[in-house]
């Protein structure tokens, strides 16, 4: 069976909460560096461009819509360096006032596949951030490629949701707490195993953040794992066509109702 090789690279450093330009040049740095090192795609931490721990003032005053200068930067680099980017930033929209919580998607021709915006807000989110309403499966030159923003992962249904939309490979910028920090393990382990497909989390250090990056198979087990406290450019090796092997022995997605997966299987019992 021939293979489906691709490189991953995470880029987990300690964000400057508020100093955009300064993540921003932490982001290129990691970018080149990944790419130099033969990685096909990168993927930076959630709102890696702001910081996380900012007020609803802050984040207003930081958004910038999908053709803002964040966005951009990353696209000439992306073509430079042949590399696709997926990195978090605060989004503004038409709308004065609503901003999201989004990750960027760049290919490696520097044009933007897809911008996906958080679904599931935690705790103060809500205050900030306009939710998100979809999750989305991008079908590239690399595979099928997914991605979910921090919380989102906590749920299973969007994984699910992205399995059955035929993604090979999931993406999850976050920021995760040290207190959470056994949850981080089991959510990525747990949502790679039942849906049978890769998962690569992206966290940051410092700031309460559990770093511990990582990139985790199809059988559950994990791949590649960064620091707990350092930063660091975690690069793995993985081959997409192992997803259709670990099927086979464990047919999860083949076995599984679709007829079950509904709010009408809910209220019908």
């Amino acid at each position: 069976m021939k293979k489906r090789p691709v490189r991953i690279a995470i880029g987990q450093f300690k964000v400057i909460q508020g100093d955009t330009q300064k993540n921003l040049e932490k982001c290129l740095e990691m970018a080149s560096q990944a790419a130099d090192k033969g990685a096909d795609i990168i993927c930076l931490p959630e709102l890696v461009y702001n910081g996380y721990h900012l007020t609803s003032e802050q984040f207003q005053e930081q958004a910038e819509p999908i053709d803002g200068p964040f966005v951009q930067t990353l696209r000439k680099l992306a073509k430079e360096k042949s590399i696709y980017i997926i990195a978090g930033y605060a989004q503004s929209v038409d709308i004065p006032g609503r901003i999201y919580n989004s990750a960027i998607f760049i290919s490696d021709k520097g044009e933007v596949i897809g911008n996906m915006s958080k679904v599931n807000a935690w705790g103060q989110e809500k205050l900030k951030f306009r939710n998100g309403d979809e999750f989305p499966v991008y079908d590239t030159p690399l595979g099928k490629i997914g991605i979910m923003i921090c919380y989102d992962v906590e749920f299973p249904e969007p994984a699910r949701i992205m399995a059955l939309k035929g993604a090979e490979l999931v993406f999850v910028p976050a920021v995760w707490s040290i207190p959470a920090a056994r949850r981080w393990d089991v959510d990525l382990a747990g949502n790679a195993l039942f849906n049978v497909y890769f998962m690569a989390g992206a966290n940051p250090v410092g700031d309460d953040a559990c770093g511990t990056s990582k990139v985790v198979g199809p059988d559950g087990e994990v791949r590649g794992e960064a620091s707990k406290t350092d930063e660091e450019l975690l690069i793995c090796d993985i081959d997409l066509q192992e997803v259709i092997g670990v099927r086979s022995r464990l047919p999860y997605l083949n076995d599984f109702r679709e007829d079950t997966f509904s709010m009408d299987a809910v209220t019908k019992y």
